[in-house]
């Protein structure tokens, strides 16, 4: 297959359009505006229509001067410019932009290109990192440039001396030579709206065709194993638990129930071993069902009909997938026998405790009580009801059991060698020395913030800090705090929720110290993703955030965002926790009142009640506002049936 088909094709099953927007601070404000405020939202739209997520990254919009747009965020723009790819827009005018005195030393050990680009503007150094640099860009960049003719009309327009606007001409001539597009020259913000419609609606036509809907399988696998790799990067595991998987894969006894505590590092297990298995057997199909992985992956309806869907393609079998409950357990026992018959098959379903708590689904009575022996299948959950059903059951069990102290301290070692970090022996052994980081998600959401811990002077008190946390819970309460004290903003007023009484305020804020944390960028960044459905794309959370028709600035949010790391995940294109233990320290930490709960659904039923009619304010407005207890709305909803009829019957609201 052809490099640029295999590049398409890998944009393609991404399902997400995430384009980052290059230019200088002070001369293109207008032009920023018309595509923020006009562009921007139809072409999400038309991405909406074919299951498509948008998203556009400008670290210059709604950001007051230039010292906070230009000299502060060189290595945000090089971050985000990675998670855009291979997504990208310039802009160019008459100024080269603003030049760094000097860039950081702990930037040049991630982006060691930089010391052979010194002393070039921020928007020459992203323009070379998103686009010059690199060859496969060709396709999915546009630049614009502007007629000088626009800034002779505007005098406010900020002059610059002879050297700065040669270099700008090197860098426009740089450009033309690279063969990527570029449309110049355009003379009112306007034109330039209209020709960034164009180009992204032919963009989007190419790779997502009106009359060419997505396809479920190839979206949840490409869900599936985007979350598969996530939990591939640092792993540490005994042989013995492989050496397990392997004699069972390649057995013919009864399913193998993995169990652990949560955090343990039976999700990464699983993901570790199938990959590894997948390589060694290619002759075996592998199918894994990570319940969390994907939007609609906790569903049971939705698991079955996925893992019917990938028996036909796998194994040819012919098979009806039916929509009632009942007719579609059925289904699904009868299907596993037909593969069986066909050949062996690893079947990997985790975090059955995960699974919503809908038509039994909880109690496995969609889970063949028999299963083929030539069907290995490999589940994993939590103490509840489903491992009280399995234990009925009687099938073996392989226990992950919490790491042992040499095992911490591997992977101390190899967690921070990614970020080109070490501790010394004695906090070394100290962490590694405590219960609590015996859990494998305990131990990595600590690593990652003494790899963001700036003074060295103050390690030791900062590990003893995060140490006084006993459980992961109480763990992220102390890395929300953290990421109040580095990230949190106020937010305009409309992200506040006035409902509120000048009482619950002032109590509100004594609780916190003082601080009025309802008005601030984490609280209601974490809150707002708290109370989604399901997630929520960068676009809603952003403009749930902002005011009326202007969504909150990426400059604020961006720094957050990227710091979180490994606490966000992004599934089909909505961004929510990657595990349950943050979200249940949001609950705690800003939500420990059910009246505190129902304002939060409130306010995001309200985002969702003003945007247009379409699929995710289906799936998500009617679930809002019955978490709100706001069942007036709620009923007339569900009595506006020409509005569910669009879109089928509408969501479930459990």
């Amino acid at each position: 297959m052809p490099e640029d088909v295999k590049t398409i094709r890998a944009v393609a099953d991404r399902r997400e359009i995430r384009v980052f927007i290059s230019s200088t601070f002070r001369d293109m404000q207008e032009e920023r505006e018309e595509l923020v405020k006009q562009i921007f939202p139809q072409l999400r739209r038309v991405c909406e229509s074919r299951g498509v997520t948008w998203g556009e990254v400008d670290l210059r919009w709604g950001v007051p001067d230039e010292a906070k747009a230009e000299g502060k965020v060189l290595p945000l723009c090089l971050q985000e410019i990675e998670h855009c790819r291979p997504y990208f827009i310039g802009l160019l005018g008459e100024r080269y932009g603003w030049v760094p005195e000097e860039i950081p030393e702990s930037l040049f050990e991630t982006q060691p290109w930089l010391r052979e680009h010194l002393h070039q503007s921020v928007t020459a150094l992203e323009i070379l990192h998103g686009v010059l640099l690199d060859q496969e860009m060709d396709k999915h960049a546009f630049f614009y440039f502007r007629d000088p003719a626009y800034a002779a009309a505007h005098p406010g327009f900020t002059e610059e001396d002879r050297r700065l606007r040669e270099r700008l001409e090197k860098l426009k001539d740089d450009i033309r030579k690279s063969g990527i597009p570029v449309s110049e020259p355009f003379a009112t913000p306007k034109q330039l709206g209209e020709w960034v419609l164009r180009d992204l609606t032919a963009v989007i036509e190419e790779i997502y065709p009106e009359k060419t809907p997505p396809n479920p399988l190839d979206q949840a696998a490409f869900d599936h194993e985007a979350y598969s790799a996530s939990r591939r990067t640092v792993y540490i595991g005994r042989q013995e638990y492989m050496d397990r998987l392997d004699a069972h894969a390649t057995g013919d006894g009864l399913p193998l129930v993995i169990a652990g505590e949560s955090g343990g590092g039976k999700s990464a297990l699983l993901a570790n071993w199938a990959h590894s298995w997948s390589e060694q057997h290619p002759e075996t199909p592998v199918l894994v069902h990570f319940i969390g992985a994907a939007p609609d992956s906790a569903n049971w309806r939705s698991m079955l009909r996925r893992l019917l869907g990938e028996f036909q393609r796998k194994f040819g079998i012919q098979i009806e997938i039916p929509d009632q409950p009942d007719a579609l357990r059925m289904a699904f026992a009868n299907a596993l026998h037909m593969v069986a018959a066909r050949g062996r098959l690893v079947l990997v379903l985790d975090a059955l405790n995960q699974i919503e708590d809908r038509d039994g689904a909880t109690e496995l009575v969609w889970l063949p009580p028999v299963i083929p022996a030539n069907v290995r299948l490999i589940l994993s959950t939590l103490p509840g009801r489903s491992w009280e059903d399995l234990k009925k059951r009687g099938w073996p069990k392989l226990t992950v059991e919490p790491l042992t102290v040499p095992e911490r301290e591997e992977m101390i070692v190899k967690y921070l060698k990614r970020f080109s970090k070490e501790l010394s022996p004695g906090p070394a052994r100290r962490i590694a020395a405590a219960p609590q980081t015996g859990n494998g998600l305990y131990l990595s959401t600590l690593l990652n913030e003494l790899r963001q811990f700036g003074s060295y002077e103050q390690l030791n008190k900062r590990i003893d800090w995060y140490l006084r946390a006993a459980s992961p819970v109480e763990l992220y309460g102390k890395v929300i705090r953290r990421w109040e004290k580095d990230y949190d903003k106020p937010l305009p007023s409309s992200a506040i929720d006035f409902r509120e009484s000048l009482l619950q305020r002032f109590w509100r804020a004594l609780r916190n110290g003082g601080k009025p944390s309802y008005s601030t960028l984490v609280r209601e960044s974490l809150v707002r993703l708290w109370t989604a459905r399901r997630g929520l794309s960068e676009t809603e959370l952003l403009e749930s955030l902002g005011t009326a028709g202007s969504p909150l600035s990426r400059a604020l949010w961006s720094p957050l965002h990227l710091a979180a790391g490994d606490s966000l995940v992004n599934r089909g294109g909505l961004l929510t926790f990657t595990h349950e233990f943050l979200r249940l320290a949001v609950q705690e930490v800003y939500l420990p009142a059910e009246r505190h709960r129902e304002g939060a659904h409130r306010i995001l039923a309200d985002y969702f009640n003003a945007q247009p009619q379409g699929p995710r304010q289906l799936d998500e407005l009617p679930w809002q506002w019955q978490q709100s207890a706001d069942w007036q709305k709620l009923a007339n909803l569900m009595a506006n049936r020409a509005s569910l009829m669009i879109f089928g019957t509408g969501p479930s609201l459990k």
